[in-house]
């Protein structure tokens, strides 16, 4: 997969980024919104049909099921097989069982990979956000190789998105790894 992120200073630049990638033929599916907090996000979602990402939440989220209650639990093999019932979480019992967001280190670098981005990725967004930035990131199955061109224009659909971050207003804009 191949990725085009770019950062927008202000909702308005990235509805409208938004909307000129969708008149370009991108589907939501192809496109992740990140933003700072539900306060960031919530006039992207109200005015266009993509979801956005409010990385403080979704932290927020991470360290609380990181730390959540003690394990409680019961073993009873009735049927013929083991069944365990009870609350879950992590405990000072070293019991625990799967959540969501097991898998995610601590820190704010855990919900960015959460969200498919990888270490360069994160390092590029992480500050442009927790500083009020909105990052569009769309993401294609194209080949690299097709956006090797030979002098001519990048008609790939990144080189598309491209455009319609340019036009919108983008204040920057980066390749993903």
């Amino acid at each position: 997969m191949a990725k085009k992120i770019a950062f927008f200073e202000n909702e308005q630049k990235a509805i409208t980024a938004i909307n000129e990638l969708e008149k370009a033929g991108f589907t939501p599916g192809e496109m992740k919104i990140l933003a700072k907090n539900s306060e960031h996000s919530r006039r992207i979602e109200r005015e266009t049909d993509v979801h956005a990402d409010e990385l403080k939440e979704l932290q927020e989220t991470n360290e609380h099921v990181q730390d959540p209650e003690p394990v409680s639990f019961a073993v009873s093999s009735g049927s013929g097989f083991p069944v365990v019932t009870g609350s879950y979480g992590f405990g000072a019992s070293g019991v625990s069982f799967a959540t969501p967001f097991t898998y995610l280190k601590s820190g704010h670098e855990s919900v960015y990979e959460a969200l498919g981005l990888d270490a360069k990725e994160t390092e590029l967004c992480s500050q442009a956000i927790m500083e009020g930035a909105i990052a569009v990131i769309v993401e294609t199955s194209e080949s690299k190789a097709l956006f090797d061109a030979e002098g001519g224009p990048d008609m790939s659909k990144l080189g598309i998105a491209e455009a319609a971050f340019r036009r919108s207003g983008a204040y920057r804009i980066v390749n993903g790894s």
